[in-house]
């Protein structure tokens, strides 16, 4: 059993995801940020979309934790 990975509690994995998460996808959505033809929204709904994706990762770990 590592040591590591008893110690991670649920909000600290979702933080890990999400870090990853964004350094991902930072550089694609700099450059559909900055993109003319599309709306000025879309780059918040992909945020959104991330937002959404780390609190539904972080109810299912806290599930799982208890």
């Amino acid at each position: 059993m590592s040591l590591f990975a008893s110690e991670l509690r649920p909000a600290e994995i979702t933080i890990v995801i999400l870090l990853i998460t964004l350094l991902i996808l930072l550089p694609p959505l700099l450059t559909l940020w900055i993109s003319p033809g599309l709306s000025w929204f879309v780059p918040y709904l992909v945020w959104l979309g991330i937002i959404f994706l780390a609190f539904g990762l972080q109810r299912l770990l806290s599930k799982h934790a208890l």
